[in-house]
């Protein structure tokens, strides 16, 4: 074991204001790969590895207006990662299908709602294929988009959020073996739980309260009982609640944690190696990061 350091920062140039990024190995050569969202400049770009931590200038994609998150996923079975953006302008989703040594087709659009923003993309039809679940901040829904195979999708079905929903998640909350959508409701200060009723298809969404501008989630188990709990950072009321599964897919109500200023993301990890989940808090306000280590 080694007391890790980290050099000084070597940047790479890419479009502008870039929002976003994800790093996946797009060309097969067991190197991870970064993969940007250029929200100024209505782009994606894809910097490849070359080796020793350093990678090549970027090839840059065509997207729509004001791209935001990028996901990668192999939504055509081929065996490669493919890019999924959301076009927050542009309300739609493209999908660049990788088409071999690191290289994209353009993309191709489906429509989604007002200012899609975090997607994920998970099989939630138990068919094997990635489907696309999608925040759309500006209608108050979620959509959900099935793959119907060879990389493309079906027109999206919406299902009612809250107001303004910021970003999703998935996971299984009661157990049954399908994904379930988790929502943070960004203007109703609550985090809205839609279950999987199969087929693809989803329960209307149960609701929680939250704090101020709840911005974004994740789902871990943090109490050991084999049951995902749900975080959540709260933007304006600087703080991050947790949320105990009580068991078939319903919540207790939080536990509230103080946060720096503007917390703006959340990720639960284990950081010290004790084998329980730890909360990550990146505080847009204060411009620093809070973790909070789990204990029983």
């Amino acid at each position: 074991q080694c007391n890790t350091r980290f050099t000084g920062k070597t940047t790479y140039s890419t479009g502008s204001k870039p929002r976003s990024l994800n790093a996946v190995d797009v060309n097969g050569d067991g190197k991870l790969d970064i993969i940007v969202a250029n929200y100024g400049s209505n782009n994606v770009d894809v910097l490849l590895k070359i080796g020793n931590g350093s990678f090549a200038a970027q090839t840059t994609y065509p997207a729509g207006t004001g791209p935001a998150f990028v996901p990668a996923a192999d939504v055509d079975g081929d065996g490669k990662p493919d890019i999924i953006v959301t076009n927050y302008g542009s309300k739609n989703i493209g999908v660049l299908l990788n088409t071999g040594n690191g290289t994209f087709a353009a993309q191709a659009t489906y429509p989604a709602g007002t200012s899609p923003n975090v997607v994920v993309a998970v099989d939630v039809n138990g068919d094997g294929k990635p489907d696309i679940i999608v925040a759309n901040y500006g209608s108050s829904n979620v959509g959900v988009l099935l793959n119907i195979g060879n990389g493309m999708f079906a027109a999206q079905a919406a299902y009612p959020a809250g107001t303004s929903p910021a970003a999703v998640a998935a996971a299984d909350v009661d157990g049954d073996g399908k994904p379930d959508i988790i929502v943070a409701n960004y203007g109703s200060k609550n985090v809205g739980v839609l279950l999987n009723i199969g087929n693809g298809t989803f329960a209307s969404q149960a609701t929680y309260p939250a704090g101020t501008s709840p911005v974004a989630v994740a789902a871990t188990d943090v109490n050991g009982d084999n049951k995902l709990d749900i975080i959540v950072v709260n933007r304006f009321s600087n703080n991050v609640n947790v949320l105990l599964n009580i068991g078939n897919g319903t919540f207790a109500a939080q536990a509230t944690y103080s946060t720096g200023s503007g917390p703006f993301f959340v990720a639960a990890a284990d950081v010290n190696g004790d084998g329980k989940p730890d909360i990550i808090v990146a505080n847009y306000g204060s411009n620093n990061i809070a973790v909070f280590l789990g204990y029983c």
